[in-house]
C-alpha cells in the first residue's frame, strides 16, 4: 500500500458481506465502489483485471479492489472472504498484501460484515473501524506494494509455472531468462507479490493437482506422485502429508 494512503478520507460506507466458499459473481464490470477485501485461511483466487494484469490473492491476503475497475474472479482454492465497499478521495491501483495482525483484522471485518447483515446502526461505525484499521495494516507493509509495470516484469514466470507445473525441467535460472530478470531480483519480486518463492508456488499447484487426482479415486499414489512431477513417491508423499497433514494414502 503506497503512502498517499495515509491521508484517504472515507466518505462512507456501502455495504459490508461475507462471501463464502463458490458464492459471489464471477465477472465485475466498472465496479461501482472501492473496496477492501480479507480472504479466509483456505482461499486462493485470482483476479484478471480488463488492463490485463492478474492478482493472486491467498489465505489471510488483503487486498483492495479499486473503483471503476472490471475483472474476473477464478477460484484457484475455493474459500471464503470478507469484503467492505466505500466512498472515499482516493485512486489507486490494484494491489494485495499479507498484513501484520491479520487475524485481528479479520475480526474486525467479521463484525463489520455482521453488524451490517443485522442492520445495526452500529454497522457503519463498525465498518469504518474496519476499513482504517486496514489502511493502517497496509501502512506497516507498505514495503510489499507492487506496482503495475513491476508485477507485469514476472507475469512470464508465472504463466510458466501455471501452465507447466509438473515439469521438472522448470528451474527458477529458466524463469528468469523468460523475465529477462535476474534469479535474485525474481525471488524478491514473486515473494512480494505471491508471499513465497517460485519453487513454493509450483510445490503448491503440485500439491492442489495431487489432491484432485486422489480425489478422483482413478489413480494411485504412486502414479499421482509420478502425474505431479515427482520421480520418488516417498518425496511426493513427504511434500503431501507437510501441507495438509495426512498421506496422500489415507486422503484418498
Amino acid at each position: 500500500m503506497i503512502d498517499k494512503w495515509k491521508d484517504t478520507v472515507i466518505f462512507c460506507v456501502c455495504g459490508a458481506v461475507y462471501v463464502p466458499a463458490g458464492g459471489g459473481k464471477s465477472a465485475h464490470k466498472n465496479r461501482a465502489y472501492h473496496g477492501f477485501v480479507i480472504n479466509d485461511d483456505d482461499a486462493v483466487k485470482d483476479y484478471f483485471f480488463s488492463d490485463g494484469r492478474v492478482m493472486r490473492t491467498e489465505g489471510g491476503c488483503l487486498f483492495y479492489l479499486p473503483r471503476g475497475s472490471s475483472y474476473f474472479v477464478k477460484d484457484v482454492r475455493r474459500g471464503g472472504c470478507h469484503a467492505i465497499n466505500f466512498e472515499a478521495d482516493i485512486e489507486d491501483e490494484p494491489f494485495c498484501l499479507k498484513p501484520k495482525g491479520r487475524d485481528k483484522l479479520r475480526r474486525s471485518f467479521k463484525i463489520a460484515c455482521d453488524e451490517w447483515m443485522r442492520q445495526s446502526p452500529a454497522r457503519s461505525a463498525a465498518a469504518m473501524v474496519a476499513l482504517y484499521e486496514s489502511i493502517h495494516r497496509g501502512q506497516e507493509n507498505s514495503e510489499q506494494y507492487i506496482g503495475k509495470e513491476t508485477e507485469r516484469k514476472i507475469l512470464p514466470a508465472v504463466a510458466a509455472l501455471d501452465a507447466r507445473f509438473t515439469d521438472n525441467d522448470l528451474s527458477v535460472s529458466h524463469l528468469a531468462q523468460l523475465c529477462g530478470v535476474s534469479e535474485v531480483y525474481l525471488r524478491k519480486v514473486f515473494e512480494k507479490k505471491f508471499g513465497v518463492s517460485p519453487k513454493e508456488y509450483m510445490i503448491s499447484l503440485r500439491m492442489e493437482y495431487a489432491k484432485q487426482l486422489l480425489s478422483s479415486g482413478e489413480v494411485g499414489v504412486a502414479e499421482a506422485a509420478q502425474m505431479c512431477g515427482y520421480a520418488e513417491p516417498c518425496h511426493f508423499s513427504r511434500e503431501f502429508k507437510k501441507r495438509f497433514g495426512v498421506s496422500p494414502k489415507n486422503y484418498k
